[in-house]
């Protein structure tokens, strides 16, 4: 008979629309190994979105009921029901999958952190106050309290060890990416009418607007490159929804789109709308100040289209060689961007960059793999 394992998992990013740990939960479970090896619970103080119900028809997970008035409120929910449910409930490994662990876990009880960035310690500004009061209390508790901490890029890792002085040998990476099956399948849907409307060949940025993917230099960026070529330019096109960047930008980014009719921002884009806006795409530009990955910028190589990024340690660990990356600081820099992009339009390069190593079902073998020895230990 085939032990079963029981693994408790901070399920919460499921409860809203696709983000990056949301994606990252949902893939690693749908391509888990060995499936009948591993039981999830899901804890989570709301219940799972549309976008993540393919989650709830795999056999080994369970997602978990309870909370009571703790549920008006993830903070309260994840920090006071769930250590209360681990205590009265025999589990084998707790999955924290966004780098904080509850409190008050039981002694006995095996934990696995996913890292995925140092934002709270490097730019604290542009994270809601509310995660940052959550993480600045618990993060280096969860650090200490976890048997092993799996990052999601080398370079993550590499910071995290340094700024807790974790144990190197106790961690290990593994890289979020796409699904190239899924992708493709999607490709076979018809295209709607307001990705029709965007043309080809355009710019494009895929992500939040929020700080910290600086969009205020990315529509500088815009506003040179249009002045290069005024007649011949191409639009630019955010998909992304509007998050906590600053009111006044936003009132500026609209009014520049009123103005000349030049950015499209698309919001509660589907599955099948953001591959066929990739595949149109002529050149992908992405500007953050630090990024624990980049999973948009995989999705723009594996649809082989150019990509410009800002040149930080992440971004080369997905592009290689084969990527150009920029600087974002000086007052020239985003003349240097616009020169740049006005430069590939008019004498466009192929791309080709492998992007094997940045699959799901590769993240998923080594989630395991780390889950299984640590079980056994």
């Amino acid at each position: 008979m085939v032990k079963t394992y029981k693994i408790g998992l901070d399920a919460r990013p499921l409860s809203t629309r696709v983000s990056g740990v949301g994606r990252l939960i949902a893939e690693t479970l749908k391509a888990f190994p060995n499936q009948e090896k591993y039981e999830f619970l899901l804890f989570s103080h709301l219940p799972i979105h549309p976008d993540h119900k393919a989650v709830l028809g795999l056999k080994n997970v369970r997602w978990v009921e309870g909370g009571g008035f703790l549920k008006w409120k993830g903070g309260l929910y994840y920090n006071l029901y769930v250590p209360f449910y681990l205590m009265t409930h025999r589990l084998d490994l707790f999955w924290g999958s966004q780098q904080v662990l509850p409190p008050f876990l039981p002694r006995e009880l095996k934990a696995v952190l996913t890292y995925c960035d140092l934002v709270l310690y490097l730019y604290p500004n542009t994270m809601r106050w509310i995660a940052r009061l959550q993480q600045r209390i618990f993060q280096s508790y969860s650090v200490r309290r976890s048997s092993f901490i799996l990052s999601i890029s080398k370079q993550t890792s590499d910071d995290m060890c340094k700024k807790f002085d974790y144990p190197v040998q106790k961690t290990g990476v593994a890289y979020p990416g796409v699904n190239p099956v899924e992708m493709t399948k999607l490709l076979d849907t018809p295209i709607s009418n307001r990705v029709k409307d965007l043309g080809n060949g355009y710019l494009l940025s895929v992500s939040t607007i929020e700080p910290r993917k600086n969009y205020p230099f990315l529509l500088e960026v815009f506003r040179e490159y249009r002045k290069k070529n005024p007649h011949h330019y191409r639009p630019w096109v955010i998909v992304g929804k509007i998050g906590w960047e600053s009111p006044e930008f936003i009132e500026e980014l609209i009014q520049e789109r009123t103005l000349y009719k030049d950015i499209f921002i698309l919001d509660s884009v589907s599955d099948s709308e953001l591959q066929h806006v990739y595949k149109r795409a002529g050149l992908f530009v992405f500007a953050s100040k630090y990024e624990g990955f980049g999973i948009p910028m995989v999705e723009a190589l594996f649809h082989k289209i150019p990509c410009i990024v800002s040149d930080i340690p992440t971004f080369h660990e997905i592009g290689k060689d084969d990527v150009c990356y920029l600087p974002i600081h000086s007052k020239g820099d985003s003349k240097r961007w616009a020169e740049t992009i006005d430069s590939y339009f008019q004498n466009p390069t192929p791309v080709n960059v492998s992007i094997d190593e940045f699959r799901w079902e590769n993240a998923a073998k080594i989630t395991e793999s780390v889950f299984r020895t640590i079980l056994e230990e």
